[in-house]
């Protein structure tokens, strides 16, 4: 029986530049930067965080798309959080915004164009 999800991945262009956004921008903690002979496993995470997001180069013949992740991080204060992410020039794509469901909502973009929503909920 699956009990969690360890280890999710973003594609990036360029690891050591996903590197300084998501943990110089955002804030996460890098959990492994290990090369290997063919590759390097790069993973990121909120502190204490159980799942970790890997950064990882695009399979060879892989396009790098950007777009929606699905992938959502929680928070205690989405408007103060995307007021210092976007000083700080993190991409937004949605302000945020009450949603239906009883939270607030912000969009934002890696620097690859891979989104992701940011949540404080409410109820």
């Amino acid at each position: 029986m699956i009990n969690r999800i360890q280890v999710t991945t973003i594609f990036v262009s360029d690891q050591d530049k996903a590197l300084d956004f998501y943990v110089g921008k955002l804030g996460l903690e890098k959990k492994i930067d290990l090369p290997m002979p063919q590759f390097r496993w790069v993973e990121v995470a909120p502190a204490g965080a159980e799942t970790s997001i890997s950064l990882q180069l695009p399979w060879p013949g892989m396009d790098l798309h950007g777009g929606s992740t699905g992938m959502i991080f929680d928070t205690s204060d989405v408007r103060g959080d995307h007021t210092r992410l976007a000083a700080q020039g993190v991409n937004f794509t949605q302000a945020p915004t009450e949603q239906p469901w009883g939270g607030v909502e912000a969009r934002f973009t890696d620097p690859d164009g891979n989104e992701f929503s940011m949540v404080q909920r409410t109820s």
